[in-house]
């Protein structure tokens, strides 16, 4: 068997590098959404809770209500305060930014074989740099997050119509849960 050519190696590392960024920014986007749900979540029913229960002391029912009104008011301050949807900002940033990345390195897998091997190694060494300092700005993501991804990417979720039948254009697959 003969030893992979310069070429061979370096398009498979740019197919690892295209893996890696189509199953972070998933994961990315995944931990967003859910970032920005409980963000949201953690703002709007403790305000509910307060308004019905400062209406019901309104309307003469037990002062206890008042009690319940004033907890849920100072967990809506808290969370106002401290910016309850702040996490999924850098994430949708990030996973945006790994996707613009993954179309990149699909480019470059198209042109392979178009450029010279000291080329290539550059341009894989450069995007590898820019991966990492992608992912490096952010916090480690729950595991949840990247088991959804892996069972979106099974479905076909980031996959072109002509990787699966050979007729171009991207599918439209929506996100599963």
């Amino acid at each position: 068997m003969a030893a992979p050519s310069g070429h061979d190696q370096l398009r498979r590392e740019f197919e690892n590098l295209y893996e890696d960024c189509n199953y972070t920014s998933l994961t990315y986007f995944n931990a967003a959404k859910s970032a920005d749900f409980w963000g949201k979540a953690i703002v709007f029913w403790p305000a509910v809770v307060s308004s019905i229960a400062s209406l019901l002391v309104s309307l003469n029912q037990p002062k206890q209500w008042s009690a319940l009104s004033a907890i849920a008011s100072a967990i809506v301050a808290t969370a106002s305060y401290l910016g309850a949807n702040k996490r999924a900002d850098p994430l949708k940033d990030s996973a945006k930014k790994l996707t613009v990345l993954r179309h990149k390195v699909r480019l470059e897998l198209a042109l392979v074989m178009e450029r010279d091997a000291e080329n290539l190694e550059t341009l894989v060494r450069d995007m590898r740099s820019e991966y990492a300092a992608i992912v490096s700005a952010n916090e480690l993501v729950p595991d949840r997050f990247f088991k959804r991804s892996q069972r979106q990417m099974q479905c076909g979720v980031l996959e072109y119509a002509e990787d699966v039948n050979g007729e171009g254009g991207a599918t439209k697959t929506s996100f599963g849960r």
